[in-house]
């Protein structure tokens, strides 16, 4: 099966973090199943596998399908959104991260009709597990933006007061508070990322309204228990530890803006989570989540044959 990728990215071929780096390890499982990959869009191929913002572009393909990321949610959603209501009408299946994320999508962009849809989460490369350092959390991000709630994440982890924890932060911010126990690194590169997961115990993602964070299956796939908040895709995937909101009404809003969260229950989770196992990460194995894409792809040539 020929595969092209094609978006708003140019090529997939260097490796970093974030919607990237999850295209770079999709490719090289993929091709364990089957899945030959290119990058130009006037080779003949079977499947046009657009990720991120969909940009309409004429390819010699079989079939085209769309890997839809997030919508957008607040006011002008249906400016914002044009492209991805393009993609609703052109596409010849579509693939959402998450049920969250498909009911986003429902919502702010319309529900796709056009050919087979599914579901299939994010996925990561399995670790080595044995080293870790006891008592030692984690958050981590690209970029520490005000959804994804960084400071009530540092006051939970302050009110836990649990005895020699420790909290890393790793990625761009600027919410930090001082404290001893809490280590910032700033942005880090994809070594840091990983050999800090190795060692972490928890990774906290408390982020609001997001469909499917890359770097809570890295973690799954580190052998680190996640702590969740209700109101995102990830506790399709982490549902052991997940703190539980009010329910987000699907109505515009800023998802910049998110409310407040009860850090208490929070910091209640952080102690819970040391007395729980290592989480299974099957269901979030790259091997397992490319299986599925090659599947899907099957699926919907079959239905234009």
């Amino acid at each position: 099966m020929k595969i092209c990728l094609t978006n708003k990215y140019g090529t997939w071929q260097s490796v970093g973090t974030g919607k990237g780096y999850f295209a770079v390890r999709l490719i090289g499982a993929m091709k364990k199943f089957g899945g030959t990959v290119t990058y130009d869009p006037g080779e003949k191929m079977d499947i046009d596998l657009q990720f991120g913002k969909y940009v309409y572009e004429p390819v010699n393909a079989r079939a085209s399908i769309i890997r839809m990321g997030p919508p957008h949610i607040d006011k002008h959603y249906m400016k914002q959104n044009k492209l991805k209501r393009i993609a609703i009408k052109r596409a010849d299946g579509f693939i959402y991260q998450s049920h969250y994320g498909m009911r986003m999508c429902d919502v702010f962009i319309g529900p796709f009709q056009r050919g087979p849809k599914t579901v299939i989460h994010n996925g990561a490369v399995p670790m080595q597990t044995d080293s870790k350092v006891g008592k030692l959390f984690v958050a981590s991000t690209r970029k520490w933006a005000r959804q994804k709630r960084l400071k009530h994440i540092l006051r939970a982890f302050l009110l836990a007061d649990i005895p020699d924890a420790k909290m890393v932060v790793m990625g761009e911010t600027k919410q930090n508070i001082d404290d001893r126990r809490i280590v910032y690194l700033g942005p880090c590169n994809r070594d840091t990322i990983d050999n800090n997961l190795k060692k972490a115990d928890v990774l906290v993602s408390v982020v609001w309204l997001d469909c499917m964070p890359n770097s809570v299956c890295e973690a799954l796939c580190a052998g680190c228990k996640v702590i969740t908040a209700s109101e995102s895709g990830v506790p399709e995937i982490a549902p052991d530890l997940v703190l539980k909101e009010n329910e987000w009404d699907f109505k515009p809003c800023d998802g910049n803006k998110p409310p407040g969260l009860d850090e208490n229950a929070l910091a209640e989770l952080m102690r819970k989570s040391l007395t729980m196992p290592k989480p299974y990460f099957g269901h979030v194995d790259i091997d397992f989540i490319a299986k599925q894409y090659i599947d899907f792809f099957g699926e919907v040539l079959d239905g234009r044959s």
